[in-house]
């Protein structure tokens, strides 16, 4: 099945089959009822009787099985999730993981935008989990959960500020600790900063950053040197008052595309090489361009172009579910073959929700 939750938080799964004939570099079909300024910001595919961890910004974790998810048509937008999930006003998914049986990695590293970090051993989520949720990270006053990784304790954890600070560590530095502690400092920050942004660092990965006022770029990973747990990190982009402050940093790889935002609501899909790779201590180039006193307020990853079928799959759905595609350069978009269009949805076979393995 293929799971997609929405910026503005709604959720629906359907199973992979009704992509499977959806090719790639195509210019995608419509598959998701979405407003003009929203966009898929999770997507899973998993097993109708995989776990699925929802893990929200104040720190909790709730739980449901794949199959508890309503099972949308292809155009349907789903169901609003705090409809299924008890969400308090304010707090949002900033994760969402699908699992087994809790082995897919040894740990989970949580991190906060105060610059706490916490590492967990993947298993110690395998409880029963009351109706409200459960702790997975006791959060310190005004602060707010990041992020939440997947490792395997020997991976560089790197955090980004919105001041443009990166710091970059070792994950042996942070100990194992409880599911229901606070963890310990992986960054230091001024007064006013705080992590925007936490990720595996890779070395043939890169960085790429984009501030308020529409400016961005893209920096190799290994220009981040690795320093020790709790530094102020190394300046990752050159600010200014034109440029604004970081709105958002991922890592990235080619053929991957990212999602701005503005706070005013308007959406742009960019590939990740129409991006310059500069250097760390760089300004940027436009990257998004604005109205007025318009900004950007969120960049977010969508599905990357991998090899394997799994990805290949949740690409597909996404392709489908709403997101706009560029075709490969060349390519004619008729002759691009939409499983949807009259007299091709027949040889599409489609699972059963409880049969479906994907």
């Amino acid at each position: 099945m293929v799971v997609a939750i929405t910026r503005s938080g709604y959720v629906k799964r359907l199973p992979v089959t009704t992509y499977r004939e959806q090719r790639r570099g195509g210019i995608g079909v419509m598959g998701m009822d979405l407003k003009d300024e929203d966009y898929i910001e999770h997507l899973v595919v998993a097993s109708t009787h995989d776990f699925l961890l929802f893990f929200s910004s104040a720190g909790k974790v709730y739980r449901l099985k794949v199959h508890e998810l309503p099972l949308g048509s292809r155009q349907s937008k789903g169901r609003a999730l705090v409809n299924l999930l008890p969400f308090a006003q304010g707090e949002s998914v900033r994760t969402l993981i699908a699992t087994r049986d809790f082995k897919e990695a040894e740990y989970l590293v949580l991190a906060t935008k105060k610059g706490i970090v916490k590492k967990t051993r993947f298993l110690e989520y395998n409880t029963n989990l009351k109706a409200d949720g459960i702790i997975a990270i006791k959060l310190r006053e005004d602060d707010e959960l990041v992020a939440v990784l997947h490792s395997s304790g020997d991976d560089d954890i790197l955090l980004v500020s919105r001041k443009g600070q990166a710091a970059r560590f070792n994950e042996k530095q942070a100990r194992p600790m409880g599911r229901a502690t606070g963890g310990v400092t992986g960054m230091r920050l001024r007064d006013g900063d705080e992590v925007i942004a936490a990720s595996i660092a890779r070395n043939d990965e890169d960085l790429l950053v984009v501030t308020e006022n529409g400016f961005g770029k893209r920096t190799r990973i290994d220009e981040y040197p690795l320093k020790g747990r709790g530094s102020m990190g190394v300046k990752t982009v050159k600010l200014t008052e034109a440029r604004g402050q970081l709105a958002g940093a991922l890592v990235v790889r080619d053929g991957q595309n990212v999602m701005l935002m503005s706070n005013a609501g308007t959406v742009i899909r960019v590939p990740v090489e129409d991006v310059k790779r500069l250097g760390r201590s760089t300004q940027g180039v436009i990257v998004m361009r604005l109205r007025g006193d318009e900004q950007v307020s969120t960049i977010a990853s969508v599905v990357e172009q991998a090899s394997d079928a799994a990805a290949d799959a949740a690409a597909d759905a996404a392709e489908a579910a709403g997101a706009v595609v560029r075709p490969e350069e060349g390519a004619d978009p008729e002759d691009v073959m939409d499983p949807f269009a009259e007299g091709g949805v027949d040889d599409i076979e489609v699972a059963e929700p409880d049969d479906a393995d994907e």
